[in-house]
């Protein structure tokens, strides 16, 4: 069996190899309060950093996005300010598969802001 280049990640720990992007939209559109986050993640680049994109919920259901692309300079994060519901997946969808598929598009899509780790720990509650 060949090796995966991409894993989907979601906050209780499932996981999926090289999904299509029809399941990639079905785990995001499975997001809720209980389970906020999801992480796509290559694993065919070189071993110099993290390579990730990530979604997570707030309470109010807008969601911040975040990517990586190897080492901490390279840590981006944007606020999408709507719910799914009222056309955040609009804006967040498009920039998942095309993240997942390595379509430049989906980096015009948010104003990125450098992830300031001191300033900002969207995720920490969740990390071990």
């Amino acid at each position: 069996m060949p090796e995966a280049h991409l894993r989907v990640t979601d906050e209780v720990g499932e996981t999926w190899d090289d999904p299509s992007e029809e399941q990639i939209q079905r785990i995001y559109a499975g997001l809720n309060l209980r389970c906020r986050f999801l992480i796509l993640e290559r694993l065919d680049v070189p071993d110099d950093g993290q390579n990730y994109l990530q979604i997570r919920l707030n309470d109010d259901l807008t969601m911040v996005v975040e990517y990586r692309e190897g080492g901490p300079g390279s840590h981006y994060r944007a606020e999408v300010p709507l719910s799914a519901e009222r056309g955040g997946d609009e804006i967040v969808v498009p920039v998942l598969l095309g993240w997942a598929s390595r379509r430049e598009a989906w980096r015009g899509a948010l104003p990125w802001a450098r992830w300031d780790v001191e300033r900002e720990r969207p995720w920490e509650e969740h990390r071990e």
